[in-house]
């Protein structure tokens, strides 16, 4: 396996003929490594899979596609390997967490190594709802109930979803929340909640949910405190899950949207800085491709989560538009998700 350092580079000059990168030969007898910021067997994993089995035949030469994986501080370590250490010619790209990308906006203290300003953004294959959830015989079966009596929330680390909505909660919503760190994605903390050793979990996408646990989705073995999205979700609505602006407001409540932001790209996809315009022009194409044909949709549809992309011009467009935020509103965001000092 490769050394995986991620970078980040914004190509420049991405009007490059398509012609060009089509004709391009490149990849020809060549192999790209696909590094997962996360552990094997969660939701992260089961998309970049499905990736590296349809998008070879949508990139001139069809190159082989590994998957590998690199965990640590929420995709921040696979994201400083791919700025500074991955080869920059279009042979290895990564999927990242969102919250790794924030992390470099909200954690003022942290020297990162990457800015996601930088990275060749090839498209994100998801969006979607997350949400607080609690095991089904637990005594917490509404965020009201938290009121009196502390709930245990499990969480991963800062820059994971499941530590930074966690958080919020706790500072925002006025519930009794005691936020427990350190699992390693959420697959552990679907087993550490069904054997009691916590209450819940927040920030639990809807996708992994449908993909990790199929039956709890299907056999209502979860109570759903709340939904984070910033239109509310039919599905998760008929379950009952209202809505985090029913326990925020305020200026919290743009603070909020700034974070849920992210969703709109919750399985983004990236390449090193550096990489030339045309190649990068030609793995978005192909990557767009992958994700609307037949056979990556019917897989998805096999797993109950419909796939939701964006494009990458549309990712680096929303990335750009969550660095622009005021700072006021930055800085409040920035410490919603972190423990009080």
């Amino acid at each position: 396996m490769r050394t995986f350092v991620f970078g980040a580079i914004l190509a420049a000059g991405l009007n490059a003929p398509l012609a060009l990168a089509q004709q391009d030969d490149f990849y020809r007898g060549k192999r790209i490594d696909l590094v997962v910021g996360g552990n094997a067997g969660g939701v992260y994993d089961v998309v970049a899979r499905s990736v590296a089995r349809n998008l070879p035949a949508q990139i001139n030469g069809a190159p082989q596609i590994t998957v590998q994986y690199m965990p640590g501080a929420g995709s921040i370590k696979a994201a400083e390997w791919l700025s500074n250490a991955a080869a920059k010619d279009g042979t290895v790209i990564a999927a990242l967490y969102p919250g790794a990308i924030l992390q470099t906006l909200f954690d003022t203290e942290r020297q990162f190594q990457f800015d996601p300003a930088k990275l060749g953004w090839i498209g994100s294959a998801d969006s979607g709802a997350r949400m607080c959830v609690t095991w089904h015989g637990s005594r917490f079966r509404r965020l009201a109930d938290a009121r009196d009596q502390e709930m245990i929330i499990g969480a991963t680390a800062a820059g994971g979803s499941t530590w930074d909505y966690a958080w919020m909660m706790k500072n925002l919503s006025g519930a009794k929340i005691k936020v427990v760190p350190g699992y390693k994605g959420t697959p552990e903390l679907a087993l550490a909640m069904e054997r009691g050793e916590i209450d819940g979990i927040c920030g639990y996408g809807l996708a992994a949910l449908r993909s990790e646990k199929p039956d709890w989705f299907r056999d209502r073995k979860l109570n759903f405190l709340v939904q984070f999205s910033l239109a509310p979700d039919a599905e998760l609505t008929a379950l009952g899950a209202p809505m985090v602006w029913d326990f925020i407001s305020g200026d919290a409540r743009q603070a909020v949207e700034l974070v849920l932001s992210q969703q709109s790209f919750a399985r983004p996809y990236a390449a090193p800085p550096g990489l030339p315009p045309a190649r990068l022009a030609a793995l978005r194409e192909a990557f767009q491709q992958a994700i609307a044909s037949p056979q990556m949709k019917e897989e998805f549809e096999k797993m109950g989560s419909p796939l939701t992309p964006l494009s990458g011009a549309d990712l680096a467009e929303a990335i750009t538009k969550i660095f622009s935020a005021p700072k006021p509103i930055i800085e409040l965001a920035r410490k919603a998700q972190q423990p009080p000092p």
